[in-house]
């Protein structure tokens, strides 16, 4: 049987049967030497079957017989059959099919008698928190939980809610007090549709049915077997650690036929650590500067986005004009807040990515001078020019270059030109003998885009040509709060040949221009 092109399963199969395997045209059976505790080599016997996923995708190899007592716990799949293991799990599903080592019979066998190894030997140093897969699934129910809360709602029922999204239910973070109905067996209404919250410890095996959870439940498991029976606890979030890693196993439970049934769903944490992972390597550095951000336009909003999903808290949100139906193809906010001041637009699409907005502030006013201008910089570490106005942007221009040098402020100034062809940015004041690119010249423009109620000309500038802007400006920032110095004074990202120096190729564009035989066509 052949995989994809340029690959052939019949050579993994014909090494495999030169190892003393056995090939039914389907399932090759045969030994894998491996070495017990002490140093006692044994032989497992082990079930490989080659499907046409291959090589993209492993081998799948099951155990037969371990050789030797071998109680097999982590890195295997449910059993697809009785009788045979689930497909152990030998490696990460991240190989290109040109380095995958699964397609020599040497290393597919070497991988197998380590994974033996160290399950005999209790997988020291893993901390894979994978406990989902050794269960049924609940493909219907994702679990929200936060992980900082779940310690003081240990061997506790609480209440649960539907989320916004069709299958989602969201643990409560408070304990629930259970109500007896007056004078009648069973709970009250309120008492249903709740969730008991246990603790693991650090696990030693999977947990493959409630006879494990009622070990852990130990004096609880009564109490906690008779909620579920009664209908009123229907999930279990069960904590627990892997290694250095702590988790959660979210499970639906049903009591039928005598006997407590349990499924995993997938689960998720919503506590701001998690929440902060991806945001980079700046996030704790970001999250007391104070940023102003003046113009939030299409670049200032997905500016003030940007910086905020990387960590930035103390924002100050500056604009005087409301939200129009044309805005939106080019802004962060939707037509849902059309008619909302701008400023007030971003800062509700920055409470839908963290409810934690309290120190985001969004100004209705605009700047009309330059002493408003000063004392915003001096109010601020940096303040970004998002206006794409020669009047705001030359006010803020006197301020930074009139504030003391030693006040460690800076001003950011982004813009987009000629249509989105060319996307610029300015940080001031300039360091030493540091020179800023010279302006690009004006295009006239007999063909205006006009809106209806709108007095200022329409700009042609893409969304495209809008994130890559607000993605420049944030580099810049960044790169000011830390301390890199890395980017010049200015830059600018030319997304299409221009005919004027010194903007004549693609990239970030220095003071002295490319050599010609450099110039990107």
């Amino acid at each position: 049987m052949s995989g994809a092109d340029g690959w052939d399963a019949d050579l993994l199969r014909e090494g495999l049967v030169a190892h003393g395997f056995t090939d039914d045209g389907v399932r090759l059976r045969g030994p894998v030497p491996w070495r017990r505790a002490g140093g006692a080599e044994t032989r497992a016997r082990v079930e490989i079957e080659v499907d046409d996923r291959f090589p993209f995708h492993p081998p799948q190899v099951r155990l037969l017989d371990p050789g030797a007592q071998l109680e097999v716990t982590f890195h295997v799949d449910r059993a697809a059959r009785p009788g045979v293991s689930g497909n152990l799990c030998l490696w990460d599903d991240v190989w290109s099919a040109d380095t995958a080592p699964w397609t020599a019979p040497d290393a597919l066998l070497s991988r197998i008698a380590g994974w033996l190894e160290q399950t005999a030997a209790g997988w020291p140093g893993d901390n894979v928190c994978d406990l989902e897969r050794y269960l049924e699934a609940d493909l219907t129910t994702f679990v929200l939980y936060d992980a900082e809360s779940l310690a003081r709602l240990e061997g506790r029922v609480v209440r649960t809610r539907r989320g916004s999204t069709s299958g989602t239910v969201e643990i409560w973070t408070t304990p629930h007090r259970l109500k007896k109905r007056a004078g009648r067996p069973g709970f009250s209404r309120a008492d249903r549709q709740l969730a008991w919250v246990e603790d693991l410890g650090r696990i030693r095996r999977p947990v493959r049915s409630w006879a494990d959870i009622h070990e852990v439940l130990g004096e609880r498991a009564a109490s906690v077997e008779r909620l579920i029976a009664a209908g009123a606890v229907n999930l279990v979030l069960l904590r627990y650690q892997r290694g250095d890693q702590q988790s959660a196993l979210a499970l639906t439970v049903k009591y039928a036929a005598d006997e407590i049934k349990v499924r995993a769903c997938e689960s998720a944490d919503t506590s701001s650590q998690t929440r902060k992972m991806r945001a980079g390597t700046m996030v704790s550095q970001l999250a007391d500067v104070p940023i102003a951000i003046v113009g939030c336009g299409a670049i200032g909003s997905f500016t003030a986005a940007l910086l905020f999903r990387a960590g930035a808290r103390r924002l100050t949100l500056i604009d005087h004009e409301r939200l129009r139906p044309g805005n939106v193809v080019r802004h962060l906010a939707s037509l849902e807040q059309v008619g909302a001041w701008k400023s007030a637009a971003v800062r509700n699409c920055l409470a839908a990515i963290d409810p934690a907005i309290d120190a985001v502030r969004a100004l209705t006013t605009a700047m009309t001078s330059a002493d408003e201008a000063k004392l915003l910089v001096q109010d601020h570490r940096i303040v970004v020019d998002a206006t794409g106005s020669a009047r705001a942007t030359s006010m803020l221009a006197f301020a930074a270059n009139t504030t003391n040098a030693d006040a460690d402020k800076a001003v950011v100034t982004v813009c987009a030109q000629r249509d989105g062809d060319v996307v610029r940015v300015d940080r001031l004041p300039a360091r030493g003998a540091e020179t800023f690119l010279p302006p690009l010249p004006a295009v006239d423009d007999q063909n205006e885009l006009r809106e209806n109620g709108c007095g200022s000309p329409v700009s042609r500038t893409p969304p495209t040509a809008v994130v890559a802007a607000a993605e420049l400006a944030c580099c810049v920032v960044l790169d000011e709060l830390a301390g890199h110095c890395e980017l010049p004074t200015s830059v600018a990202f030319v997304r299409r040949p221009q005919p004027e120096q010194p903007f004549t190729h693609i990239g970030l564009v220095l003071p002295d221009p490319l050599p010609q035989d450099e110039v990107v066509k």
